[in-house]
């Protein structure tokens, strides 16, 4: 009889490690995000943040504010070119 209680207490305390070790992993790990967009709408963001940077550029805001939301647009875009990817597998949807 105490070796069932003690088998059952180490089974749990190895079950209770477990998930801790899988939550403390699952919000550890890398969480990787996929839009999924046509070229056209691409292309147009794209220009918005052109348009942006070049209106902040000329815009009456300190330098040092301008420098900080140019280089916060040019990391976007810098991010948006590097996980890139074209998949002309893919049908365009439908128009109804």
């Amino acid at each position: 009889m105490k070796s069932m209680s003690h088998r059952t207490l180490h089974t749990l305390r190895n079950l209770s490690l477990l998930l801790t070790l899988v939550l403390l992993l699952g919000f550890t790990a890398q969480r990787i995000y996929v839009f999924k967009m046509t070229e056209a709408q691409a292309q147009y963001h794209w220009q918005n943040l052109e348009v942006i940077k070049v209106a902040m550029d000329q815009s009456n805001l300190p330098h040092n504010q301008v420098k900080q939301v140019i280089g916060a647009i040019d990391s976007l875009q810098k991010d948006l070119q590097r996980g890139l990817t074209i998949d002309s597998t893919s049908a365009a949807p439908k128009l109804k």
